[in-house]
């Protein structure tokens, strides 16, 4: 009788040990997961970006020939540019004074900067263009799905790369240049009305025309075929869409190369865009022609 009421008395203890644990409000175990997860998935983004930018720099650097490119780019512009305004300073004794006058010191720094204008395009069309040709943006869009960013994170590394030349080669020539204009006592400072835009123009031409290179060989898919066309963009269409009145001047000035000339020279053309409408020019273009190839990369397949 004892052994049988011990056992009811365990019996009943256990039973309301469990009827109160069952009752209990559990653990809130989401909470700090939920806390950390928006930083967390921050993190993870930046970490992603930055290596997707790591890995396309990367591929640019690691290619000889784009360095080759930069470089006979480099020498071939600014040694044309002391050319023309060494013969320039030698001729100038023998000047009339019309001459002297329609002569502008400050776009004379730039002259020969088409060389260097080739060299960038070269460089932003072969930078996709040859991974469409080789196969590689496979490889490329298989270990980084996201083909917008991918897109992106090749223009920051191209138009940083192409920017940080541009604006090294226009102060290396505008500095040389003044120097020799100086002894003839018509050279200009850095701080001289227009020095400082002329260069920050070129620099952002420069970076822009890679640019354009590198959304034309998205839209094209071959590398040849975007130096081509983007050739026939900045180059030929200047000479052909021409004209002082109606659609061929507005046409004209809203290519890249007219809002150039107008930044880097003292007097600008009255037939030109306006100051505003010259760096909206520079800025929009590559812009425009980036996001037709990020769609063109979202919508078609490889």
């Amino acid at each position: 009788m004892t052994t049988d009421s011990r056992t009811d008395s365990r019996t009943d203890s256990r039973a309301v040990r469990d009827r109160a644990d069952s009752t209990a409000p559990a653990a809130d175990t989401t909470a700090p997961a939920d806390s950390i997860a928006p930083a967390a998935t921050g993190d993870n983004r930046f970490k992603r970006a930055a290596d997707l930018l790591a890995a396309e720099w990367i591929k640019l650097a690691a290619v000889r020939s784009t360095w080759v490119i930069i470089a006979l780019g480099l020498l071939g512009s600014i040694g044309t540019t002391l050319l023309l305004d060494n013969t320039t300073v030698d001729k100038w004794d023998h000047y009339e004074p019309a001459e002297r006058a329609a002569f502008d010191p400050l776009a004379a720094s730039f002259g020969g900067f088409a060389l260097l204008q080739l060299a960038m395009m070269a460089v932003g069309s072969l930078t996709l263009g040859r991974e469409y040709s080789s196969g590689l943006i496979r490889t490329t869009f298989t270990a980084a799905p996201g083909r917008r960013a991918v897109l992106a994170a090749k223009a920051a590394v191209v138009g940083c790369l192409t920017a940080g030349v541009g604006a090294a080669a226009s102060l290396t020539a505008f500095t040389i240049s003044q120097a020799m204009f100086s002894e003839k006592h018509f050279g200009l400072s850095v701080t001289a009305p227009g020095a400082l835009r002329a260069i920050a123009a070129s620099s952002l031409h420069l970076a822009g025309v890679a640019l354009v290179g590198l959304a034309l060989a998205g839209l094209l898919r071959h590398g040849a075929g975007a130096v081509t066309a983007c050739f026939g963009f900045l180059f030929l269409a200047p000479l052909f869409l021409h004209g002082d009145r109606g659609w061929p001047l507005r046409v004209h000035q809203a290519l890249m190369d007219s809002a150039l000339r107008h930044l880097i020279v003292s007097q600008p053309d009255r037939h030109g865009p306006s100051t505003p409408a010259a760096w909206a020019v520079l800025l929009v273009t590559p812009l425009v022609l980036l996001a037709a190839a990020a769609v063109s990369a979202h919508r078609r397949d490889v």
